[in-house]
C-alpha cells in the first residue's frame, strides 16, 4: 500500500492508481523534439545545461542529432506518439513487491523530505523487454551497462533489454523554502526531480553511441507511461504526466511533484487552462505566477511539464544540495549513469551553485 504522508494541501495521490488520465488538454500525440546541434552544456530556452561532471562521460562538445527512428519526423522534428512501438505490459508496483507503491512526505520546517521505494502509482511496463515485443528490437541493441545487483565489480547486463526493475532506497531533502537565483543551475545528476507518484524524472538526454547524443524518447522506446528503467530504478521522461491522476481539466494545472532545488513541478496548463509553450517559459522550463503551494496561493518560480522539449526540467533555479537531495546509497551509485552508456558519474558534494 502506498504510504503519502503530506503536510497542509498537497496533492494526494490515490493508493494503487494505475488507470490513465486522460484531460482534453494534455492528450497529445506529437512531441517537440530537441533541436538538431543543441548543446547540453548551455543554459538556453528549450535546452539542456549539464554540470561539467557529465563531461566525464559526454563530450563537452557534444551537439544532439535528430534520431532516424520510425516514430521521428525529421522535417518537423517531431516525436510522432501514435507510431511509437512502446514497452509493451501492465505491472504496477505490486506485481514487484508486495507492500506496493511507498512514498513518505514529510516537513521539518527546513526540509521537504521523502522516503520511499522509487515504484509508482502509474503502470508500467514489462521489464526485462521481452523477446518477440515491438520494443525488443531497439533495447537489444542498447548497451545496459553495469548490474548492480552483481556488486563490485560484478558485470554488466547483456543489452538494455535485460534491465529490469526493482524496488530501492529512495530518500531526498529538498530545500521546504527554495530561493529563486538569477543565475541559472546547471543539472549534475540523472534524477532531477520526484513525482508524486512515487518515482523520478531523469534529464533528458541518452546516446546511441560514445559521440551520438539525442532526446531519450526519440531514440528508445518507452512504457504507455514514459517511463523505463536503468539501473533497476525506474523514472520518467517526456510525456510522464499521461499517467498521473487528478489533472483536472480547467484553470492552472496541479503540482505533480518538486525539483532538485526544491520548486515545484507543474502539470502542463497554464492560467488560462491551455498548454503552455517553451515561449512562455525561461531557460530552466519554469516561470514565475500564481500556484497553489501548501495549501495557499502563492505567487513563485515554478517549473512546468509540456510537450516541448526538454518536457520538464532543463537546468535549476535554486540551489541543488546533491548529498541531500540524493539521500540514499542507491540514489547516489546507481543512478548517475547515462542511458545506454557504462559509466559512473561523481555526486558532487555541497551546494551546487
Amino acid at each position: 500500500m502506498i504510504k503519502h504522508t503530506l503536510l497542509a494541501a498537497l496533492l494526494i495521490l490515490a493508493a494503487g492508481c494505475a488507470t490513465v488520465t486522460k484531460a482534453v488538454s494534455t492528450d497529445i500525440t506529437t512531441l517537440v523534439n530537441a533541436a538538431d546541434g543543441l548543446s547540453p552544456y548551455k543554459a538556453q530556452q528549450g535546452g539542456l545545461y549539464l554540470g561539467r561532471d557529465f563531461q566525464l562521460i559526454v563530450p563537452a562538445d557534444t551537439k544532439f542529432q535528430i534520431s532516424d527512428r520510425s516514430w521521428v519526423d525529421a522535417k518537423t522534428n517531431t516525436v510522432d506518439l501514435t507510431k511509437m512501438p512502446y514497452v509493451s505490459g501492465s505491472v504496477t508496483a505490486r506485481d514487484i513487491t508486495p507492500e506496493g507503491s511507498v512514498l513518505v512526505v514529510t516537513t521539518d520546517g527546513q526540509y521537504r523530505n521523502f522516503k520511499g521505494n522509487g515504484l509508482p502509482t502509474t503502470v508500467m511496463g514489462q521489464f526485462p523487454v521481452e523477446s518477440g515485443t515491438a520494443a525488443y528490437a531497439y533495447y537489444s541493441a542498447a548497451p545496459g551497462g553495469h548490474d548492480p545487483r552483481t556488486g563490485i565489480p560484478g558485470s554488466d547486463y547483456s543489452s538494455a533489454a535485460a534491465i529490469g526493475v526493482s524496488a530501492y532506497d529512495l530518500r531526498m531533502q529538498l530545500p521546504l523554502n527554495p530561493q529563486y537565483s538569477r543565475q541559472p543551475n546547471p543539472i549534475s545528476s540523472l534524477p532531477i526531480g520526484i513525482a508524486l507518484t512515487g518515482a523520478v524524472w531523469h534529464a533528458e538526454l541518452a546516446n546511441a553511441t560514445a559521440t551520438q547524443w539525442y532526446s531519450p524518447v526519440s531514440i528508445l522506446p518507452v512504457d504507455q507511461c514514459f517511463g523505463h528503467p536503468y539501473s533497476q530504478q525506474y523514472h520518467y521522461h517526456g510525456y510522464s504526466w499521461r499517467c498521473f491522476p487528478q489533472q483536472g481539466t480547467a484553470g492552472h494545472s496541479p503540482l505533480f511533484g518538486y525539483a532538485l532545488d526544491g520548486f515545484g513541478i507543474y502539470g502542463p496548463r497554464g492560467d488560462d487552462g491551455v498548454m503552455v509553450t517553451n515561449s512562455q517559459l525561461d531557460e530552466c522550463h519554469g516561470h514565475t505566477g500564481a500556484v497553489m503551494w501548501d495549501g495557499s496561493i502563492v505567487v513563485m518560480y515554478h517549473y512546468h511539464l509540456n510537450n516541448e522539449y526538454p518536457y520538464s526540467v532543463g537546468c535549476f533555479r535554486g540551489a541543488v544540495d546533491y548529498d541531500r537531495a540524493l539521500g540514499s546509497a542507491d540514489m547516489r551509485s546507481h543512478a548517475h549513469m547515462t542511458h545506454g552508456m557504462p559509466g559512473l558519474m561523481r555526486v558532487p558534494t555541497g551546494p551546487f551553485r
